[in-house]
């Protein structure tokens, strides 16, 4: 892959995709390799801070976006509707890591722990968010949602941390339109620009 190719890649992988076509359905090689990504991606230690949760099935994904209502903008309150992806990928708490770890974080676990699994799980965010956009899908990661009544519906126990939906953009709306509400159209914020320091 070229380098101009893996910018664009970047940069398609930083914006949200609102809206999808769910007439397509992903292949399970690409869903495979995505998973591979999400799994194998670098954590402290290579503890395994987190379960991930790859989600299909329509009336679920359709359940748990209805329990994604918060994002506020210009008085108007709306669901996250990058959660109706053609997938939904749902990253949440493993409480079954190994029994090292506990020893290795010297009593501050809670702390420590909370870090190191955010760390873990941003990595994993990452590395699915940029696979993703380099194999042609939409992205959307959501943080805002209702936690308890997404672990009835998933039939888990462990807290949800992340969610993101992935799939084929929908070509007749802008990305930003919401899905299932066109007459909200998500705002756009621009990047901020990062300070880069070269140390020589």
């Amino acid at each position: 892959m070229q380098l101009d190719q893996i910018k664009k890649a970047v940069i398609k992988s930083q914006h949200c995709q609102r809206n999808w076509d769910l007439s397509k359905s992903m292949p399970t090689e690409d869903l495979d390799a995505l998973i591979f990504a999400a799994t194998n991606c670098p954590s402290k230690q290579n503890v395994s801070f987190y379960k991930l949760h790859v989600i299909t099935n329509r009336e679920i994904i359709e359940k748990v976006h209805e329990q994604t209502s918060g994002f506020s903008y210009d008085g108007k309150t709306i669901t996250n509707s990058q959660t109706l992806a053609n997938t939904l990928f749902v990253f949440t708490e493993n409480n079954g890591y190994g029994q090292w770890y506990k020893q290795a974080v010297h009593g501050d676990e809670s702390s420590t722990l909370e870090r190191d699994r955010h760390m873990a799980v941003g990595i994993a965010a990452g590395y699915l968010n940029l696979l993703a956009s380099m194999m042609g899908y939409g992205t959307g990661c959501c943080a805002c949602f209702a936690n308890e009544p997404i672990k009835q519906i998933l039939d888990i126990d462990s807290n949800v941390v992340l969610m993101m939906g992935i799939g084929y953009s929908d070509s007749n709306r802008n990305r930003r339109i919401h899905h299932t509400d066109s007459t909200f159209v998500f705002p756009t914020i621009p990047k901020e620009p990062i300070q880069v320091t070269f140390i020589k």
